[in-house]
């Protein structure tokens, strides 16, 4: 049985989530969550869920990406799977900040399929040959 591996969406826009899981339907099992909070009850599962890579939204109401990425490297999720952080943020100082953990990409909403597709396969190529 070829099980399927797993995509995690976090972001609370509905559009990037369903533009996403568009995407990645049939080719991936992807799970979404709409906050940090929800994103947390993946991430305690993460080892059974086959992740095999992250994308985070910094922006989102309860619990923000930086929680979720705090969170990610004190558990040692950041060293196993890789993270990539779509965000509408561009601010200098929002962007040093997430360049000071180990992601493996920052994509800048709003952006085309292709540059997802572009971005996640090499986070996955990344992680392969590490």
């Amino acid at each position: 049985m070829n099980e399927l591996k797993t995509i995690l969406i976090i972001d609370d826009s509905n559009i990037t989530r369903n533009l996403i899981e568009h995407v990645y339907n049939g080719k991936y099992n992807v799970l979404t969550a709409s906050n940090g909070k929800e994103a947390m009850e993946y991430l305690e599962k993460v080892d059974s869920l086959n992740i095999e890579v992250i994308l985070l939204d910094l922006n989102m109401p309860e619990m923000d990406g930086f929680e979720v990425l705090d969170y990610a490297k004190e558990k040692g999720i950041l060293s196993r799977i890789p993270v990539d952080i779509i965000t509408g943020e561009e601010a200098p100082e929002i962007i040093g900040k997430v360049k000071t953990y180990d992601v493996s990409a920052i994509l800048l909403k709003p952006f085309s399929t292709a540059q997802i597709e572009e971005v996640v396969s090499k986070s996955i190529e990344l992680k392969k040959n590490n």
